[in-house]
């Protein structure tokens, strides 16, 4: 189910399912900044990557001592989050664990997404509590997509990406098809960067991210969209069958713990 905040600058509205968004624009401005879900491309909009990132390459990961057969970038994608509530600037959603997520993660959770608009930006902040009778072991990362070109006037190649420090040469990465054949995901570890601004030189999407965020990768599949992902952590794809409790970077929540992270996108 969609539903919709609104002020006089902008219009969001964000889905049950996965508690993505499914569209956020201007109102001065014909602009679609999210990626739609074509299937054509990738059904994908903007997940949330819980409770890992990337899988290895036999989608099988030991958890607790027990393998257990995994999505790629873990469950929380497929989810129907419940609605709790709203208000004048806010929604509220959640996910707890249930017979299907224990199928594929033997813990016990609890995840909170609230989605604040203020003028043209939306903050989206998480948070998760241990509901387990001992530690909690997770990681998380996010993979929102935007539409590349914004406008019909210009090509996937007239982007770029403005990094807030020297991450990247000239703290600037140009986007091409070609790029994207050298890295399939251009990956940037332990960024200076908190600012990754995608535009054209006119219309633009800024991401704010917390500090808790690691590892910055941008990805397409040569479509005409663009993913800016802040991730925690992320499994190694070439392990076989990783032990979670042991993966690099994975968040260790102690029982009864909670865990805050958040970040923000504002569309020019």
């Amino acid at each position: 189910m969609i539903y919709t905040l609104e002020n006089e600058k902008a219009i969001l509205k964000v889905d049950t399912k996965n508690c993505e968004i499914a569209s956020f624009r201007r109102k001065d401005k014909d602009i679609e900044y999210m990626w739609n879900g074509d299937p054509a491309y990738w059904s994908g909009r903007n997940p949330t990557l819980f409770p890992h990132v990337s899988s290895p390459n036999g989608k099988i990961i030991s958890f607790k001592g027990k393998e257990y057969k995994v999505n790629n970038h873990g469950f929380c994608r497929k989810s129907e989050f419940n609605f709790e509530e709203q208000g004048d600037d806010y929604l509220l959603f959640s996910l707890k664990d249930s017979e299907e997520t224990l199928k594929e993660y033997p813990y016990h959770f609890e995840m909170k997404v609230r989605y604040t608009l203020e003028e043209n930006r939306v903050t989206i902040a998480y948070e998760i509590n241990n509901r387990e009778e001992g530690p909690l072991y997770f990681g998380f990362g996010q993979h929102p997509a935007f539409n590349c070109p914004l406008v019909s006037d210009k090509q996937f190649s007239d982007y770029w990406i403005e990094f807030e420090k020297e991450d990247v040469e000239n703290r600037r990465l140009d986007l091409s098809y070609e790029l994207f054949e050298k890295y399939p995901t251009f990956v940037v570890k332990d960024p200076k960067s908190r600012v990754f601004t995608l535009t054209d030189g006119e219309n633009k999407v800024v991401m704010r991210t917390d500090e808790k965020y690691r590892i910055f990768a941008v990805w397409t599949p040569h479509a005409p969209f663009v993913c800016l992902e802040p991730w925690v952590n992320t499994i190694k794809e070439e392990d076989e069958i990783p032990v979670f409790e042991e993966c690099e970077g994975n968040v260790k929540l102690e029982e009864g713990g909670s865990y805050a992270i958040a970040y923000s996108l504002e569309i020019i």
